[in-house]
């Protein structure tokens, strides 16, 4: 049989790392999308532009890494907004990824990972690999969730690496750049893709964080909570939207805390 090279997966699946990755999942959109998304009572799967095709609902693992696109003075529509999701009985995955399949597929990540075919990196068939992918790279939620990755040479050494890995060893290296704008949270982020709607209800989500103008709209809040038990705010600054993500990070955070979601 002629040697070959592993794909992620196939890497994952021999591998005796513990999966353990108790981590909600969140769906970040421009917070101008809230009112449709309220009157629809559901996040909608929506034609994708990669999987030609296909209706996908996207999310990340833990993390509001999905980011719009910048502007210098933005109003509050065009400011993020997210959804922390935690089913009580999760979707059949369709594609999983341990980056932005989006970036990828656009090259806007470098090409020392884009060169690889994208199909290479999912691991869809099999949820528990999402959490062995973490033990691998970060070896505790954690390191993931603060994006710490491991070292390169403790990477390869405790994991007897070679050339045969290179599809691992060019995404361990991706996790560890952090040389530009392009290469920020969602090239070090688990992206899931479900085929169906996630309905608003207590069963689904756990969270919603928006800025706060929203919560001067009457009785908002109080419809949110109808099936979120918890609404985090931030405040419009005088700064770019890309100056904002951290707001809706440390949101994101007051939720877990608030929960009881340890990591």
């Amino acid at each position: 049989m002629a040697i070959k090279a592993l794909s992620l997966a196939e890497f994952l699946s021999a591998s005796n790392l513990p999966d353990l990755l108790n981590l909600p999942w969140v769906h970040s959109t421009a917070s101008q999308n809230l009112f449709d998304i309220l009157s629809s009572q559901r996040i909608l799967a929506t034609p994708c532009t990669v999987f030609r095709g296909e209706e996908l609902c996207y999310l990340f693992v833990g993390r509001p890494a999905y980011k719009t696109l910048s502007v210098p003075n933005p109003s509050p529509w065009q400011l993020p907004i997210a959804f922390v999701v935690q089913f009580n009985k999760p979707p059949p995955l369709k594609h999983v990824h341990p980056f932005d399949s989006g970036a990828f597929f656009h090259k806007r990540l470098p090409s020392y990972i884009t060169n690889f075919p994208l199909e290479r990196f999912d691991l869809a068939a099999n949820p528990a690999l999402m959490g062995r992918l973490v033990s691998l790279m970060f070896k505790t939620p954690a390191r993931y969730m603060s994006r710490e990755p491991v070292g390169d040479y403790e990477f390869k050494n405790d994991n007897s690496l070679d050339m045969r890995h290179q599809e691992i060893l060019a995404l361990s290296k991706l996790y560890r750049d952090n040389s530009s704008a392009e290469f920020d949270d969602r090239a070090a982020a688990i992206e899931i893709a479900i085929e169906e709607d996630i309905e608003l209800t207590k069963e689904n989500i756990l969270g919603v964080v928006m800025p706060a103008e929203y919560a001067r709209v009457p009785k908002l809040v109080k419809e949110l909570r109808t099936f979120a038990p918890m609404v985090e705010t931030y405040d419009l600054q005088p700064l770019s939207t890309a100056s904002h993500f951290g707001n809706l990070y440390d949101c994101v955070a007051k939720i877990y805390k608030k929960s009881g979601i340890k990591y």
